[in-house]
């Protein structure tokens, strides 16, 4: 029988058309969680993720400060809101078409985001996603405690990640597709059979130039 295909989705500026953890802040900002005088730091944050020199370390540290000590159930009320008032308005509609399109073909559809696990967490199961890979927050006694667990899922710790989900389901990269916009994920596109660039960035699209990967652009 032949191997089912395997797609794996990133999250921000792929399937959604904005970061979430970015607007995340922001919308922490603006709702009193977190000090106005924050989003000058979370713009500088934004810009050195573009780049791929963002130390994500340093970000979930100061991204996660509002869930600390909170549980789950106060933790989602905060995301529902987040969801309906950010995210929802803003996922692309071409690339949830093509995870339907995946869904008709019974391929296995994996989101794989540098995002922390409270919101990758929460779009997977909106968007009915049963297997993810994010950068884990940690709990202890049910209560946020605002780490995360290593690695992270970001550059070569996203593939580490990506690469313990394949192994433990018996999925093979020769039958996997990556779709993504970002050239922190290069070590992930050039593991899979078939790489897919999703309005990269600008060195993204000169590396897609370079290995000849097909990029879709909406």
């Amino acid at each position: 029988m032949e191997n089912k295909k395997i797609a794996i989705f990133d999250l921000d500026n792929t399937i959604l058309e904005l970061d979430s953890d970015y607007e995340m802040v922001n919308y922490l900002i603006d709702n009193n969680y977190l000090s106005g005088k924050y989003r000058k730091k979370n713009e500088e944050y934004f810009n050195s993720y573009e780049n791929g020199s963002l130390n994500i370390d340093e970000f979930s540290k100061f991204s996660l400060k509002p869930f600390v000590g909170l549980d789950m159930s106060e933790i989602n009320i905060i995301l529902e809101d987040f969801y309906n008032q950010v995210l929802s308005p803003n996922f692309n509609d071409v690339i949830l078409c093509l995870i339907d399109d995946h869904r008709k073909k019974e391929d296995i559809i994996i989101l794989a985001s540098a995002t922390n696990s409270l919101i990758v967490s929460y779009v997977a199961k909106k968007l009915l996603i049963k297997k993810f890979v994010s950068s884990e927050v940690l709990f202890e006694d049910k209560i946020c405690t605002g780490n995360v667990k290593k690695p992270y899922a970001l550059g070569f710790g996203k593939l580490e990640l990506v690469t313990n989900l394949m192994s433990k389901n018996n999925f093979k990269f020769e039958d996997a597709y990556f779709y993504s916009d970002s050239i922190n994920d290069d070590p992930l596109l050039s593991k899979v059979a078939f790489p897919i660039a999703v309005n990269p960035d600008t060195n993204l699209e000169k590396k897609c130039s370079i290995m000849n990967w097909k990029i879709i652009k909406t």
